[in-house]
């Protein structure tokens, strides 16, 4: 095979993975809403089940990975250290983020956490004082201007939950949790 046809081949495969990795996790608050909708099942069980079931997957790679010729290889206290991390960031996360859509629709939760892009551009501007392009500016203005006519939307449909504006927090969150 040359290597023409190999990098298209691993391009192909990089596409097709990301591509199912967004559809997948798009799915995932429409399923944690269907559970809830359809269980008597709280936030708390539903996230423990999930960790349950997807624990396998994270040792599985951690082992392969952490087999790869050239890797450092890390200590007993390092693999500890790196496995309470991984926990508390996934816990909290996860957490935050099923909590959250006991109080808001999965639409919006989506469109909360698609907001995450946008911080980056104010970092920017803030810490690195990075000056704002003209298209930036307009990506930015069309983006807060369609958040903020979902979620006006999502006010007028979801006026009898008090605590709207909770879950919403809680979202935003959950993004935060895994940044610290």
């Amino acid at each position: 095979m040359s290597k023409t046809e190999s990098i298209k081949k691993i391009s192909l495969a990089g596409f097709v993975i990301t591509f199912l990795g967004a559809v997948l996790f798009s799915t995932k608050a429409i399923i944690v809403k269907s559970a809830f909708a359809k269980t008597e099942i709280d936030a708390l069980t539903l996230l423990t089940l999930r960790m349950v079931f997807s624990l396998p997957f994270y040792l599985i790679a951690a082992f392969v990975i952490s087999r790869k010729e050239g890797n450092v290889r890390l200590t007993p206290k390092q693999w500890v250290t790196v496995i309470l991390l991984g926990l508390f960031g996934y816990y909290l996360s996860s957490l935050f983020d099923f909590v959250g859509l006991q109080y808001i629709s999965a639409g919006l939760e989506r469109l909360i956490l698609f907001l995450y892009p946008t911080f980056v551009v104010f970092i920017n501007i803030g810490v690195f004082k990075q000056k704002i392009s003209s298209t930036q500016k307009l990506a930015l203005l069309l983006t807060y201007t369609g958040i903020a006519i979902a979620y006006l939307g999502e006010i007028k449909i979801d006026t009898h939950n008090a605590i709207f504006y909770w879950g919403s927090l809680l979202i935003f969150l959950c993004r935060e949790a895994t940044k610290r």
